[in-house]
């Protein structure tokens, strides 16, 4: 279940509109023709998530759907996104020094 939110990049709790609109908003980024996978996987999450009914269903037996679940932390782990950021001269010095004293 967290891994359709995290696939539509939504946190938990939205409402119906709010993710109906973020599904349009991904579409229009990964179209099928451009990035067919990323369109599947968005496609399925807004399915999962598209009104309340489907939402309780998978809260309720999403586990039961699960019975390889190295395979789903796998997912879980593909759809949470990294944020890169430069890292400033003072953390790379302060690594260094915990590197030195290990």
């Amino acid at each position: 279940m967290l891994t359709h939110y995290l696939i539509l990049d939504l946190p938990p709790g939205s409402d119906d509109e709010t993710i109906r609109q973020r599904y349009l908003e991904m579409v229009k980024k990964y179209p099928p023709e451009s990035d067919p996978v990323m369109f599947r996987r968005i496609t399925e999450a807004y399915n999962a998530l598209c009104d309340e009914r489907s939402r309780i269903r998978s809260e309720l037996f999403g586990c039961l759907d699960m019975p390889d679940w190295e395979n789903e932390l796998f997912k879980l782990a593909q759809a949470a996104k990294t944020k890169r950021r430069r890292t400033g001269l003072k953390e790379m010095l302060e690594a260094a020094e915990k590197n030195k004293e290990i």
